[in-house]
């Protein structure tokens, strides 16, 4: 056959399998996309968080919003802005059937960041830390190179897609932008940015204390800015607006799907008794494992049981599986990477000792009963605060406290998750509801 009936043949089938797609369509009641739809869909939902480092909270987080726009939004790409671009892009994979993951965003901030570090006189580079450079001199040079990509050259084919295949921009909940980060901080500015450029932006769930106060006037200006701001805990939000005009109160954003999915089965055998610790964030870290000693034995948890140890950061548990199993007790681990693809081993029934907040969160909306330990002042009490604002009713201990309380329970409602979600979702209606 020649070219030119080959040519022909191809045409003939387009228009029959054209015709009869066009006959199920009629007989089934569906109405073809518009023009005006399947362009929306050739231009992608914009995310930026922190997946990937890995931490379990910011997983858990990123891979709950990519879920759910393979839910509401299927055919729209996504686009995952994070600084670890390639374990994100594993720990998220499947989850979305156009998802690419990008870290344009988050590298501009970084590489910006050391520019205007080494920039600085000599004298003052060496007494003066990288955190401290301006969040707005940050910004002032990441959206330069968003708007002139020969800025960023290195960077370009991420920031052709921000300009010319997006829809639009969220930023989406964590605690991974505070002050002492002032280059996770700047990612903000990416969504007054957006704005600025006709694509509606949302920031949601975000933990941002402590703020210094430079930098809370900074973040009310883009809240000012953008189609709609909300943060987890009460600090925050009164850091950045006192007068609650442009800033909503939400829960955490891993309840947009009202935990569905996140927990092991009900039937999953699990220990009675887990603990969760951090020791990054403490002056004394064997202090800490005393005290979680302390607590275990002021429990009465008898020698020998066996006690789950849940990991939030590779790694992270070793000195506490050591503790316990010195102390006679028979110590669980529960890696991070198990707790994303099977399961948060949290069931009705237990008793928690936490020192992170997700943990927190997920064992108490599960109705687990428990203690909480602050690391830090300013920075966890803000968010085991959050967390018993949320519902939880667990019980405070401190370092070296010697009237150990007993564990507190978890949620009343368990039930409230699925109004978080709705709340969650309605904040957000503006990007993924408008059709």
């Amino acid at each position: 056959m020649s070219g030119t009936g080959m040519h022909l043949w191809a045409d003939a089938k387009r228009t029959f399998w054209n015709g009869v797609t066009r006959m199920y369509n009629r007989h089934n009641g569906i109405t073809p996309p518009s023009d005006a739809e399947l362009a929306r869909r050739s231009r992608a939902h914009y995310l930026i968080g922190e997946a990937g480092f890995p931490n379990y909270g910011d997983e858990l987080i990123a891979r709950e919003w990519v879920k759910y726009l393979a839910e509401v939004d299927p055919e729209v790409p996504v686009i995952f802005d994070c600084l670890c671009a390639g374990p994100a892009a594993a720990i998220l994979y499947g989850l979305h059937p156009k998802l690419t993951v990008v870290d344009t965003i988050a590298q501009l901030c970084i590489v910006d960041r050391e520019r205007l570090f080494k920039a600085l006189p000599d004298d003052e580079r060496t007494s003066t830390p990288i955190e401290s450079i301006p969040v707005t001199a940050i910004c002032d040079e990441m959206t330069q190179a968003l708007d002139d990509e020969g800025y960023a050259a290195r960077y370009a084919a991420g920031i052709r897609l921000l300009n010319e295949r997006t829809q639009d921009l969220h930023i989406i909940g964590g605690g991974y932008m505070r002050s002492f980060w002032n280059a996770n901080l700047a990612r903000l500015s990416a969504a007054q940015w957006a704005q600025r450029h006709g694509m509606p932006a949302v920031v949601s769930g975000v933990g941002l204390e402590p703020l210094d106060e430079r930098d809370r006037a900074y973040v009310a200006a883009i809240a000012r800015d953008i189609t709609a701001f909300s943060c987890r805990d009460v600090p925050s939000r009164d850091a950045i607006d006192p007068e609650h005009r442009t800033t909503t109160l939400a829960p955490d954003d891993c309840f947009v799907n009202a935990l569905d999915g996140v927990y092991l089965p009900d039937d999953a055998p699990l220990p009675q008794t887990m603990v969760c610790m951090q020791l990054d964030l403490v002056d004394d870290p064997k202090a800490l494992l005393g005290h979680m000693v302390a607590v275990l034995e002021a429990w009465d948890v008898p020698q020998g049981e066996r006690i789950g140890v849940v990991e939030c950061i590779p790694y992270d548990s070793q000195d506490a599986m050591h503790m316990l199993a010195s102390h006679g007790w028979e110590p669980w681990l529960y890696p991070l990477q198990d707790l994303l693809e099977r399961g948060f081993p949290a069931q009705p029934g237990q008793r928690w000792l936490s020192t992170r907040y997700h943990p927190h969160l997920l064992a108490a909306a599960r109705g687990c009963s428990g203690s909480f330990i602050s690391v830090q002042e300013g920075y966890y009490d803000v968010k085991h605060a959050a967390v018993l604002r949320m519902g939880s009713r667990w019980t405070q201990t401190y370092i070296g406290q010697r009237d150990i309380p007993a564990p507190g329970p978890g949620f009343a409602d368990p039930d409230v998750r699925f109004m978080y979600r709705n709340q969650i979702r309605r904040q957000v209606a503006p990007l993924y509801e408008a059709r």
